[in-house]
């Protein structure tokens, strides 16, 4: 540096005795703005630049048309206002440098032997501003520039290596924008000559090592071509190689190299690409340390590549790590910072994987944020806003599956509804769009029954599976979900055929799932589903035989321990006794009692389908009884019957149902616990209709399920002689009924009444209602642990509402004692009508009942 200062100096004395109009001036004037660049090259003082700038003006006002050094001058001016852009970004600087490289191109014609420096210097700074404004037509002159450029340098030509550099890089810079193919395909011819041009030893090696090597991961991203893939990685490591330790480009090889291996192992699942790949991060963010300008870069490709990892291995201190480096990377990637949204996504994505997994709310919550944030800065017409509605979306709607608000999953329909919009018919994500919004809608008909979503979430499956045509990865997914609605809207409206697509749709969709798919067992359960419920409506022998097949099928494919075991046990019960029934065969009802029993010990008291395969046993086990009259059969039914007196308050309709089948049972038997069946189905039926929405479709339940509960109580009650306790169910069951159906809130309305406590009390016990709703329609491996949770949680809510003044029989039927004050002012006579007897009962303020049979007409 000593030897450029003292020139700089000798320069200045020189320029001194050179003053205005002296002959050599224009020389000494260049002399000093060329060593005052070099030296602002060097130390980055910006005094130096400026001044250098200073003197070309001069120079080249010195050198006016047809001066022989003008070009020089043009050349020297524009060059450093084109350096003090990159440094201060104003466009003024760039635009006249532009000027100045054009005049110096014209002075420069064919033949020119520093025309190929000019053509270079317009095309790089065009090719700058393109960079700046996105003007295509810049790109496409500094293209045109470039490729003359090529022409002046042939084989032999020292420059050669570089003109072929640079015109493939704008090339490149054009694929990206424009995406056409032979862009591409010219900047790797251009590179692999390049690079040829520059064998082991030669300084710019490394450069067109790593440059082919970006566009040929870029092919293969585009064509899918393994070899480009394999080629690239080859020589990410030769570039690594040259880029020893201490080199200031390592950093890059290294993010390189890890990049390509990572998009290898995603093709080809080869472990050991994914952690070479996370060892090259972890060296390249070592030498990107703190205020290092690509240290955001490095973070983030190792937290991505750890959770990668996690996904495979399920190694939780990967996506701790993960976590980790989001965060910092997010730090570094303030407010304004144009890659923030990708890291505020980033950490949420990560978060949301580690809620599945460990169930914290306080990281779904976190994700939510992020999620709204980064939504915030994609604004409208960003290209990446249609992925943060979608992940905001989901994430809303995980959420909603955990703690029941309708809010959420109302605004994940709005968000989906928006990602729809954007992703537009050839959007290669409309499918997913499509397939988020199926599914939300199809949550809300289950919550709220308004068919209006299902119909809707019907067309958008439609559409979905278009999209995902024969040879399409998702089309069986597509083919299921559609199957199920079309199912579910046949379960509510009859219309056969829904039913009769759904089992179209299921056929084609288990032709996509052969044997040793992961998802065959899903394919062949939905279909023999489907078509043993097609069989209980036409009557067709062959239906109901090819669902034993597929669900024994099934089965083979869940052994001991598969989550869906249970399921499979139980549907291909059902199957075999709905044959008995038909045929007779006495094999098929004893092997559904087998599968029954299984079932049964797959779901423990608290599993959500407890009471489905309770009630399918004892069922199996009462057809048996009634065709060969064991005793034992008849004492086990109503062993297991009587397991719902001390079922978990899940308010599952499934209970219910379980309860009143045990009712017709005990009727028709004869039974002593037909009584005990009725004050469980009524108790039941409180704690369900409780819990349940002020809907209309909920008095449709309501009307279904306990038009005639509380008279035939009370007649079981009589005919077995406790003429007080037919009372209190009588007036516990129309209690329910009425109060319903004048849309009140009843047993809660007396909560709410009580005071501040009571409407806390009230509002938590429909909060834990919703979730256990939620829960038991949301299968997952976690699911047993949380209904049983949550039934804990009611039963401490119960607990503390009859602690309250007055409530504590809440949700219990009222004493005779309390019923019995009505009788003050005289006899109340109630005459009830039952299917099984007509009798009056004459209730005395001081005495039991008196029972009056009556006569059926």
């Amino acid at each position: 540096m000593a030897d450029l200062d003292e020139t700089i100096v000798l320069d200045r004395e020189a320029l001194e005795l050179r003053p205005q109009g002296h002959p050599d001036r224009s020389i000494s004037l260049n002399n000093l703005a060329v060593r005052l660049s070099t030296r602002y090259k060097q130390l980055g003082v910006m005094a130096d630049l400026d001044e250098a700038i200073v003197l070309d003006r001069e120079a080249l006002e010195i050198r006016s048309q047809g001066h022989p050094d003008r070009s020089m001058s043009l050349n020297n001016l524009a060059v450093d206002l084109s350096t003090r852009y990159n440094q201060l970004g104003v466009m003024a600087d760039l635009d006249e440098a532009i000027v100045l490289d054009r005049e110096a191109l014209e002075i420069r014609p064919q033949g020119h032997p520093d025309r190929s420096i000019s053509l270079n210097n317009l095309a790089v700074d065009l090719s700058t501003r393109y960079k700046q404004l996105g003007v295509m037509a810049d790109l496409d002159e500094a293209i045109v520039l470039g490729r003359e450029t090529l022409e002046l340098c042939p084989q032999g030509h020292p420059d050669r290596s570089m003109s072929l550099n640079n015109l493939a890089v704008r090339l490149s810079t054009r694929y990206k924008q424009l995406g056409a193919m032979a862009d591409l395909d010219e900047t790797i011819v251009l590179d692999r000559e390049a690079l040829e041009l520059r064998p082991q030893g030669h300084p710019d090696r490394s450069i067109s090592l790593n440059n082919l090597a970006v566009r040929l991961s870029t092919r293969y991203k585009q064509l899918g071509v393994m070899a480009d893939l394999d080629e690239a990685i080859v020589l990410d490591r030769e570039a690594l190689e040259i880029r020893s330790q201490g080199h200031p480009d390592r950093s890059m090889s290294l993010n390189n190299l890890a990049v390509d291996l990572s998009t290898r192992y995603s093709q080809l699942g080869v472990m050991a690409d994914l952690d070479e790949a996370i060892v090259l991060d972890r060296e390249a963010l070592e030498i990107r340390p703190q205020g290092h300008p690509d240290r955001s870069i490095s973070l983030n490709n190792l937290a991505v590549d750890l959770s990668t990892r996690y996904k495979q291995l399920g190694v939780m201190a990967d996506l701790d790590e993960a976590i980790v480096l989001d965060r910092e990377a997010l730090e570094i990637r303030s407010q304004g910072h144009p890659d923030r949204s990708m890291s505020l996504n980033n950490l949420a994505v990560d978060l949301s994987t580690r809620y599945k997994q460990l169930g914290v709310m306080a990281d779904l919550d976190e994700t939510i944020v992020l999620d709204r944030e980064a939504l915030e800065i994609r604004p409208q017409g960003h290209p990446d806003r249609s992925m943060s509605l979608n992940n905001l979306a989901v994430d809303l709607s995980t959420r909603y599956n955990q703690l029941g608000v309708m809010a959420d999953l109302d605004e994940a329909i709005v968000l989906d509804r928006e990602a729809l919009e954007i992703r537009s018919q050839g959007h290669p994500d409309r499918s997913i769009s499509l397939n988020n919004l199926a599914v939300d809608l199809s949550t809300r008909y289950k919550q709220l029954g308004v068919m209006a979503d299902l119909d809707e979430a019907i067309v958008l499956d439609r559409e979905a599976l278009e999209l995902h045509p024969q040879g399409h990865p998702d089309r069986s997914m597509s083919l299921n979900n559609l199957a199920l609605c079309l199912s579910t809207r046949y379960n509510q409206l009859g219309a056969m055929a829904d039913l009769d697509e759904a089992i179209v749709l299921d056929r084609e969709a288990l032709e996509l799932c052969p044997q040793g798919h992961p998802d065959r067992s899903i394919s062949l359960n939905n279909l023999a589903v489907h078509l043993s419920t097609r069989f209980k409506q036409l009557g067709a022998m062959v239906d109901v035989n090819e669902a034993i097949v597929l669900g024994r099928e099934a089965l083979e494919l869940r052994p001991q321990g598969h989550p869906d075991r249970s399921i499979s046990l139980n549907n291909l019960g059902v199957h075999l006794s709905t044959r008995y029934k038909q045929l007779g065969a006495m094999a098929d009802l004893d092997a559904a009692i087998v599968l029954d029993r299984e079932a049964l010990e797959l779901r423990p008291q608290g599993h959500p389908d407890r009471s489905i395969s309770l009630n399918n046993l004892a069922s199996d086990l009462y057809t048996r009884f009634m065709q060969l009259r064991q005793a034992d059969d008849k004492k086990s039914l109503f062993s297991l019957y009587a397991q719902l007196v001390d079922a978990p308050q899940l308010m599952s309709s499934t209970d219910l149902s379980a309860a009143r089948a045990w009712i017709r049972v005990a009727e028709e038997l004869q039974h002593p616990s037909t009584h005990l069946a009725y004050e469980t189905s009524l108790r039941l039926l409180i704690h369900h209709l409780s819990a349940l929405p002020s809907l209309p479709q909920h008095l449709l339940i309501l009307k279904e399920r306990s038009a005639s509960l509380a008279v035939d109580a009370f007649s079981a009650c009589l005919r077995r002689g406790t003429r007080v306790r037919a009372v209190e169910l009588l007036e516990q069951g129309r209690s329910v009924f009425w109060s319903q159906l004048n849309r009140l809130r009843f047993p809660l309305d007396d909560v709410m009444a009580s005071g501040p406590t009571g409407r806390l009390l009230a509002d938590e016990f429909m909060h834990v209602a919703s979730l256990i709703r939620i829960a038991v329609n949301t299968p997952g491996a976690d699911q047993h642990g949380r209904l049983c949770h949550l039934n804990l949680e009611m039963q401490k809510v119960i607990i503390n509402i009859r602690e309250l003044p007055g409530l504590s029989r809440f949700l219990l039927p009222s004493l005779f004692s309390e019923l019995q004050r009505a009788a003050s002012g005289g006899p109340v006579i109630i005459v009830n009508a039952s299917q099984y007897s007509c009798d009056a009962l004459v209730v005395l303020l001081d005495r039991d009942p008196v029972h009056i049979p009556l006569q059926i007409t």
